[in-house]
């Protein structure tokens, strides 16, 4: 499902050289949640933002589905990104839209018709349990139910794959129980393949099938 192969990211800044991810190979196998974990610092945002190249490696490939998606561009790469769903540390949902518009963000990016969106959007929020706050404003919501959004929002286009940047770092311990089980509902019931990256052992050992531990940009054990 996901390989990386020799992916190396550099930044260069203000007379400074950071080697943020040093040769990394990875592989990810269909229908797998595999954790990644670290300490701040440590390079995991960097990594699992070239899986849908947020973040351009300088050295290595990265193959999504078979798909050499470190050689895609322009329209090509936009396409590959639709079926690569992200949730965010801080959830990234816009105040001033509604859940329902929040989810409809990356189905009207890709094109889906209105009537279709229509029916999708209470699908997902079945899903994520939230059929009662398709019109509220994230301001009126928890921080688990604007994860929850989040967790819709990237499941909009039907991706094969969803990477979890810290996607529980910003919730308390009770709520961090129920985000992570229903990422392991999903995965058991979709098949999604989910990359999750943390600096919290409890959430590997929650949910993650395997897990590798990066340290000054390079996967250590």
């Amino acid at each position: 499902m996901l390989k990386l192969q020799n992916v190396s990211v550099t930044f260069r800044g203000h007379g400074k050289v950071v080697h943020a991810v040093k040769n990394v190979s990875l592989h990810v196998e269909h229908g797998e949640i595999f954790g990644i974990i670290g300490s701040s610092g440590a390079g995991k945002s960097t990594l699992i933002r070239t899986v849908n190249l947020l973040e351009k490696p300088e050295a290595g490939e990265i193959f999504v589905r078979g798909e050499k998606i470190s050689a895609l561009k322009g329209a090509a790469l936009r396409k590959s990104r639709q079926k690569i769903g992200m949730i965010f540390q801080h959830f990234n949902i816009v105040g001033s839209k509604t859940v329902h518009d929040n989810i409809a963000l990356p189905l009207r990016a890709s094109g889906t018709p209105e009537n279709e969106i229509k029916k999708r959007v209470p699908e997902l929020l079945k899903l994520v349990e939230l059929t009662d706050k398709e019109f509220s404003y994230p301001g009126e919501l928890s921080g688990g139910q604007k994860q929850r959004v989040g967790i819709a929002r990237a499941l909009a286009n039907s991706p094969d794959i969803i990477l979890g940047d810290e996607p529980t770092s910003a919730l308390d311990l009770e709520t961090t129980e129920s985000i992570l089980n229903l990422l392991a509902d999903i995965n058991e019931r979709l098949g999604v393949t989910i990359l999750l990256i943390t600096h919290e052992m409890q959430v590997v050992k929650k949910i993650c099938h395997r897990v590798a531990v990066m340290q000054a940009g390079e996967i250590v054990e």
